[in-house]
């Protein structure tokens, strides 16, 4: 179980989070909504143990902490939207390797590279792939570390419509098999499409997506950041 117990995140003077708890259960996927600024990135790498913030409060991820390093990164992976996980200078094959050797991932590279549906570029360097099939194998690198909770920074970022839905159908396949997946998005009709729980970032806190019958995302979205409901 991923839980956050008491967490406090903040930049300088600037507070994001102030005494957050909230409870990430394996086997869900948890949609993280938010307009710009609001914290969604910098909670991710927090569970991630990627620091930046500055950080009180608890984070346990089936008992292991943001501090015990190799341990944490095998339990969850963070993967931004905008391609900087990448190397330029490597193919996408490089990287798939790379996570082979650097994860006890039970996952072939081959495997994941078909079901991701990036073998057709396979062999090309990233400084050559469009930001749609960057972010095709940045989700293929999520995917094939195998890690028991996935952070995922606007996934569906810059992907056409065929790739939303085949990223969809992988995520809630993860999900079934135990998979816990937390991921930020603004594209709010895939968040109601795929998501079992969605929480809002709101005045410091993470607020319940609780919606009332008939609602989505978007209108929740609207109440909440338009009246404060």
């Amino acid at each position: 179980m991923l839980s956050i117990h008491n967490l406090s995140l903040s930049y300088g003077s600037r507070t994001l989070f102030d005494g957050v708890s909230a409870v990430i259960e394996p086997g869900r996927i948890v949609g993280l909504v938010a307009p710009n600024g609001y914290g969604k990135t910098t909670l991710l790498k927090a569970i991630a143990g990627m620091g930046g913030a500055r950080m009180r409060g608890v984070i346990d991820v089936d008992d292991v902490r943001p501090r015990d390093g190799s341990s944490l990164r095998a339990a969850a992976f963070y993967a931004p939207g905008d391609a900087s996980l990448l190397y330029p200078s490597l193919t996408a094959w490089d990287h798939l390797r790379m996570v082979q050797h650097l994860w006890p991932t039970r996952l072939n590279a081959e495997d994941v590279a078909r079901k991701c549906g990036i073998e057709s570029f396979a062999r090309k360097r990233v400084r050559s792939l469009s930001q749609g099939m960057k972010q095709q194998l940045s989700l293929a690198i999520a995917y094939l570390t195998d890690a028991r909770y996935l952070l995922l920074d606007e996934p569906m970022n810059a992907l056409d419509p065929t790739n939303v839905q085949l990223n969809s159908r992988i995520l809630r396949g993860l999900a079934r098999r135990g998979k816990g997946i937390v991921m930020s998005s603004h594209i709010l009709d895939n968040v109601d499409q795929i998501s079992d729980e969605v929480l809002f970032i709101y005045n410091q806190r993470i607020v319940s997506g609780d919606l009332i019958p008939g609602e989505r995302a978007a209108d929740r979205y609207r109440r909440l950041y338009s009246t404060g409901e």
